[in-house]
């Protein structure tokens, strides 16, 4: 096994010491956690855990390691996420097992708890606090907003039995600090990702190591992206240097990207100060390609990107496009819909599955008197309550014909229901007339402007737009546009283009990376530190085995990060 390691791997493989082992992107950091792992259940009595922050992660090191080191050895090995094996030693513990809430029982009980205090908070921003308290290990400012809100919710969970996700950390690292919880009796203890750890993570490693484990981390503070969640990055590994003495050892071998790519990438990272220094070196040699563009808007630009990657796709490699936000990412997905190329919206939900997507269809159909129903949709998208499109329907007045407002008042609707409803069937007749002459283009700028008016959230103004886009990209009656539309090709594949944001990027690698929107108040965001974008971009660009394009629109400024690179 130690044949097939370079120098630094073998050096972490055989260290028996706390160690901390500095990965670059690429540099075969699993390959090194599953052969040192293998190398030490080899030892006799030895018990090794091994510690990572996905479930999915944990199956796949385990069963790395299993492969190395024999089925036999299974029994002295433990591979889980740091909550997964929290809420074991919660389970043996003196408590016993523990019910844990889900999703929808945190948001009842935080609502409840919202309702109850009085507090006018937006749901996700209760979730963010609630997150934040329990990793500083539930410690709070007394008399404080986040104070009430934190005691009312935690105070509803003990009513109902109940801990959440977070808590099984938290009352893990709180029970082996009293005492009443022992920590795993671990000879060795290795951990994937460490850059990653917040505070709460930090002290439950940090406990099995004063217990007598030798600890093992693996990280890279240059890939440390997730600042917003406490993770701790350079601060917790030169951290975890000092206290307990471990031998810091960089494994800056990359496996991955060609030179012309790690040079850009290293470029642009030495612009943090706070990291820990490595030499980076492209063990592929060059060969690579790097290449940046401006482009006059974001559809050309993701025009461009498709046009370019969907051979390469064709031709069996893979390929992505990367973007700071998921929502930057819907003209790529309007013009791969529109041109008919498979992809992947690897990040989140097709934009194109809003159900204000299917109102834009349904009323094109309606238009073209393709169908005859649906007109209630409507009507409640624009605000007719239920109660009033029952008396419609009640009279068989959903009929798709205009009518005198003094009638509708009289039926029971509003004087403003009364009103909508006519503005509506006013301009479905109008829509009628322009499509009866083929004037499609006319028909669904008309519908698109309705619609935005009386749409209301964010994502619902995107889902209208989205759609819009590409219908206006076919070509056809719209019966034809929208069966070419519900054709849906986003579906996960070999040679589906992948759509993702670079933060869900981090992991993953491609054969040709395209990285879109790569400017100023889009990467840096301003909601976050420099230092964090600039470690975010790194990882984007350090995602692209032989082919990186980086680009922009003429809307804001170049990236900071391009000119770092010396793209621009």
């Amino acid at each position: 096994m130690l044949d097939e390691l370079n120098p630094a791997q073998r050096e972490v493989v055989e260290l028996r010491r706390h160690c901390v082992a500095v990965a670059c992107p690429g540099a075969g950091k699993t390959k090194t956690i599953a052969t040192k792992a293998a190398m030490l259940l080899a030892e006799p009595n030895a018990m090794v855990g091994a510690v990572t922050f996905s479930k999915d992660a944990a199956v796949e090191l385990r069963d790395r390691i299993a492969t190395l080191a024999g089925a036999s050895a299974k029994k002295r090995l433990m591979a889980g996420t740091f909550h997964s094996l929290a809420y074991k030693q919660l389970s043996s513990g003196v408590e016993g097992k523990r019910d844990i809430a889900t999703d929808g029982d945190r948001i009842g009980l935080l609502t409840q708890a919202l309702s109850d205090t009085g507090l006018d908070w937006k749901i996700e921003d209760a979730i963010a606090a609630i997150e934040s308290i329990k990793t500083n290990f539930g410690q709070v400012q007394a008399g404080t907003t986040e104070e009430i809100l934190y005691r009312a919710y935690q105070d509803s969970l003990e009513r109902n039995g109940k801990i959440d996700f977070q808590d099984m950390l938290r009352l893990a690292v709180e029970g082996m600090q009293r005492g009443t919880i022992a920590p795993y009796p671990l000879t060795y203890l290795l951990v994937d990702e460490f850059q990653d750890t917040d505070p709460l993570q930090y002290q439950w490693i940090a406990l099995h190591a004063q217990a007598g484990s030798i600890i093992t981390v693996v990280g890279d503070d240059d890939q440390s992206i997730y600042g917003f969640r406490s993770a701790l990055g350079f601060r917790g590994m030169e951290s975890f240097i000092r206290q307990f003495d471990a031998q810091p050892v960089v494994l800056g071998n990359n496996y991955r990207c060609h030179a012309e790519i790690l040079g850009a990438a290293e470029k642009i990272i030495r612009n943090n100060r706070d990291r820990i220094p490595k030499v980076l070196i492209a063990h592929k040699g060059p060969g690579g390609e790097v290449a940046f563009q401006r482009f006059p808007d974001k559809y050309a630009e993701a025009v461009a990107a498709m046009e370019h990657l969907a051979p390469a796709l064709r031709n069996g490699q893979s390929a992505a496009i990367l973007a700071r936000t998921n929502r930057i990412l819907d003209p790529v997905e309007a013009v791969c819909r529109s041109h008919g190329i498979k992809y992947y919206r690897a990040s989140g939900k097709s934009i194109l599955s809003r159900p204000e997507g299917a109102l834009m269809c349904n009323l094109l159909e309606l238009i073209q008197k393709a169908k005859t129903t649906g007109i209630d949709a409507l009507l409640s998208f624009v605000g007719v309550g239920t109660h009033e499109l029952r008396l419609l329907h009640s009279k068989g007045k959903v009929t798709g014909e205009q009518r005198q407002r003094k009638d509708l008042v009289e039926l029971g609707l509003s004087e403003n229901s009364a009103d909508k409803y006519r503005e509506l069937m006013k301009r479905l007749a109008e829509w009628r007339a322009l499509c009866d002459r083929q004037f499609y283009s006319l028909v669904l700028e008309g519908v698109h402007e309705w619609m935005m008016l009386h749409a209301g959230a964010d994502q619902a103004r995107r889902a209208i737009t989205t759609t819009y886009d590409v219908l206006s990209r076919l070509d056809g009656s719209f019966s034809d546009r929208l069966e070419f539309l519900r054709r849906d090709n986003n579906k996960p594949a070999p040679d589906a283009l992948v759509l993702t944001t670079m933060h869900s990027s981090k992991g993953l690698e491609w054969d040709r990376v395209w990285i879109i929107r790569a400017e100023e108040t889009v990467v840096p965001d301003e909601k976050s530190t420099e230092s964090e974008e600039r470690r975010l971009f790194y990882v984007a660009v350090t995602r692209a085995r032989q082919d990186l394009r980086v680009s922009m629109t003429k809307k804001n400024p170049t990236s900071r990060f391009i000119l770092e690179a010396e793209l621009g």
